[in-house]
């Protein structure tokens, strides 16, 4: 009697760590996307290079949950990029996303380092994902880049996200923690989803709360975008995409302004696109128009991209992409300072390029 008690015992010993252990569970995924990639600029020879991202982002990642009972779990998830060209010598950073967080009924709750509202409308509308020789982000470049409010992440959050039937909704709050900090960010992303369509518009803000900067002038370049000199940077956009089974078309429109030495700096960004079906693999097209302002209309740079991705296997594919960019003088010929928030690709008459690339998820 005594044996079959202590055998018994043991068995539901094993059953509650068996189920203790079912109910935490972390999880390994990252993903390889390389390619070569070959550009030209008007006036200068062609620069082939190897990438990292033709349709997506290499990176590395840990994830978890633990369901803690009552329909209450705790979240964790980190992720860093990779240099597979390189082999990231320099060490991963958990860059990408660093989080932790609690969710149930009421939604979730996620601390940490995260997208900002504005940049989740912004890659969820690119056919391209912002990656590659495709991504929007070539000419969206958005006067406020070096500010929270038009970068694609910031630290120190406290986000919420709930779903209400077709709603769902993301409050974030990013801190600043010091006194010498460029400012609070606050945003707010509000999405629809039914069927075949989605609909997802957002905004977001950085307050300066220091006054001990001085005055930037249009002239000081890039330098200047991180400091309190600038007054209430502010991105706002709204995205949209509706699948017919045959295509999904895809559109978005953002805008991005600030007060820069007195003067108005606005660009506003229009992005329609689509993907598709073909033959065994998925075609994806866009165009995408930059209008600058400083003060006064300086005209607009374009870029127009094709890509395919055809599968060899439910995580391998083998991509493509072609893009051309061209940007009017009068964008160009803007001063030194406006000029320098622009993205580098933009900064020329011209751009063609091409890559082709093998990406790997796991």
């Amino acid at each position: 009697m005594k044996k079959s008690h202590i055998a018994v015992a043991a068995m539901a010993a094993l059953a509650v760590v068996g189920t203790a252990q079912a109910q935490s569970s972390v999880t390994l995924f990252g993903n390889i996307d390389v390619g070569v990639r070959n550009v030209k600029n008007k006036g200068e020879d062609a620069i082939t290079s190897l990438t990292k991202n033709s349709i997506s982002s290499s990176a590395l990642g840990f994830r978890g949950v633990e369901d803690l009972g009552g329909g209450l779990k705790a979240g964790f998830h980190l992720e860093g990029d990779l240099d597979p060209d390189t082999g990231t010598a320099s060490g991963l950073q958990f860059q990408r996303r660093s989080t932790i967080s609690l969710s149930g009924g009421f939604g979730e709750i996620r601390l940490g380092r995260d997208f900002v509202p504005t940049f989740t409308v912004h890659t969820k509308y690119d056919p391209f994902g912002t990656n590659g020789l495709g991504s929007s982000i070539n000419v969206f470049g958005t006067v406020a880049g070096a500010v929270t409010s038009s970068a694609a992440r910031a630290n120190n959050g406290l986000a919420y996200f709930g779903t209400f039937g077709d709603f769902n909704i993301n409050l974030q709050h990013n801190l600043r923690e010091s006194a010498s900090g460029s400012g609070d960010y606050s945003g707010l992303r509000v999405g629809y989803n039914a069927g075949p369509l989605s609909v997802d518009v957002a905004t977001g803000s950085e307050v300066c709360q220091r006054d001990t900067a001085s005055s930037p002038t249009a002239t000081t370049g890039a330098s200047l975008l991180n400091t309190c000199g600038l007054k209430n940077p502010r991105r706002s956009n709204i995205g949209a995409s509706y699948d017919l089974g045959f295509v999904k078309p895809m559109v978005q429109y953002n805008t991005a302004k600030l007060d820069l030495a007195g003067t108005e700096v606005k660009t506003t960004n229009i992005l329609i696109g689509l993907t598709a079906p073909v033959g065994p693999g998925t075609l994806r097209f866009s165009y995408v128009v930059t209008d600058l302002k400083v003060g006064t209309d300086l005209g607009d740079a374009k870029q127009i991209a094709v890509g395919y991705s055809y599968p060899l296997s439910k995580r391998t594919s083998i991509n493509a992409n072609v893009a051309r960019i061209s940007a009017d003088d009068s964008f160009l010929s803007t001063s030194s300072g406006a000029n320098s928030v622009l993205p580098s690709a933009v900064r020329i008459k011209e751009r063609t390029g091409y890559e082709l690339a093998v990406r790997h998820t796991f």
